[in-house]
């Protein structure tokens, strides 16, 4: 088990921590731009092991929006600073990881093989990691009515998943790519969606839905519900690990740690929130101008934008000090990663040979045997008859 690391920038600020082993070179970079209404700025971090080709990435934040009323889309001329880069067609999540996947992997050839959970911070708290996603958009709501605009959120998103691939790098070499976000995502829909209801996204475009009777009839797969005005969806985190064949066990066993302890520093999450509330109160005032809100209401919006940040960061902070807490006593118990997470992930199963040992064989072994020496044969198929398994000296293993 590993001890957690500060991934700092090159002035030696800290952005992120997680654990990561001690022969890895790290480092972590702020993009300090908006990349989309709700994303003040965004982190990379990366843990490479240089002597073993070993390479695991850790990024958060991005979103993205859909828009399917282009009536509605039209209007965003008319608003400050639009992030057009973060506007885009929808693609399904799993299209999503591949395409991060395949872009920061750089390989030649990249399949999948292989899905799972992904044990990250909102995957262990899928219930607070929910509630959170979803405070941001309550806000937005809150706004809305206030302007007399009423929005829902019609089919939601939040699933934390990952998926191995198999991997032919450029110089032809196989690799193992192992790749998971925090996907997140909300269908939004307003009946009185017009100028002035669109005019603010993160406040008239991130609510979502359907009337209860249209909803009925509303596809339930996220991406695909009418009617539908646009999607917000994205990640708060996403991760990668890339490693030669002869290396992958050892690189997914470092890749899971780092993945359930990896979360942006408390401070900057912090100031995350802040500069998400002064954007938030930046469209607030563009509304007021068209709509002529009266300065009460302006005022008690602002306020209750700012204590929602709050408590989004209070969360985070709870989230991540419980993570860390909990790490800590595995540390000290040098407990390991879930096995059985492991074997579904990497496709193999566990054995204990006649030393006690534990080793592991691909799941397309039927039977699996270990000679005189301690070597260990996966046979797929029928088992060998008892005569040639005498012959061969070759006792069949238990699965553990």
């Amino acid at each position: 088990m590993n001890s957690i690391k500060e991934f700092k920038d090159q002035n030696g600020n800290v952005l992120a921590l997680a654990a990561i082993p001690d022969d890895y070179t790290i480092g972590s970079a702020l993009n300090n731009e908006f990349q989309h209404e709700t994303v003040p700025f965004f982190i990379t971090a990366h843990a490479i092991n240089t002597a073993k080709n070993i390479m695991i990435f850790g990024l958060s934040d991005e979103k993205f929006t859909t828009y399917k009323n282009q009536m509605i889309k039209g209007t965003l001329k008319y608003m400050q600073d639009i992030r057009w880069n973060s506007i885009r067609d929808f693609i399904e999540p799993e299209d999503y990881l591949f395409q991060f996947a395949a872009a920061l992997s750089q390989m030649q050839k990249l399949t999948p093989v292989g899905e799972a959970d992904l044990p990250s911070i909102c995957g262990q708290n899928p219930q607070q990691a929910y509630q959170d996603f979803m405070a941001l958009y309550e806000a937005a709501w809150q706004s809305d009515r206030q302007a007399g605009i009423e929005t829902k959120p019609n089919n939601i998103l939040v699933r934390s998943f990952m998926r191995r691939y198999d991997g032919v790098a450029k110089s032809g070499a196989a690799c193992t790519v192992v790749a998971g976000m925090d996907y997140n995502g909300v269908e939004i829909y307003s009946p009185q969606a017009n100028m002035l209801g669109a005019i603010n996204p993160l406040f008239g475009m991130l609510g979502a839905a359907a009337q209860n009777k249209q909803a009925q009839n509303s596809s339930k797969q996220f991406g695909h519900g009418t009617p539908c005005d646009s999607i917000d969806w994205g990640s708060k985190y996403k991760f990668l690990m890339v490693s030669p064949k002869e290396h992958e066990q050892e690189a997914f066993e470092a890749f899971m740690e780092f993945v359930q302890t990896f979360h942006m520093s408390d401070q900057l999450r912090n100031s995350f929130y802040d500069a998400l509330v002064q954007r938030s109160q930046m469209r607030m005032m563009e509304t007021a101008k068209f709509q002529g809100m009266a300065q009460a209401n302006m005022q008690s919006l602002m306020i209750n934008q700012q204590r929602l940040t709050q408590t989004l960061a209070a969360n985070s902070a709870s989230m991540s000090a419980g993570i860390m807490d909990s790490w800590n006593k595995k540390m000290a118990s040098d407990s390991r990663i879930s096995q059985a997470r492991s074997e579904a992930t990497l496709g193999v199963n566990t054995y204990q040979t006649t030393y006690g040992q534990n080793v592991q064989v691909s799941v397309a072994a039927d039977h699996v045997y270990q000679d005189k020496y301690g070597d260990v044969y996966g046979v797929s198929g029928a088992a060998p008859d008892q005569e040639t398994l005498n012959n061969l000296n070759w006792t069949e293993l238990n699965k553990k």
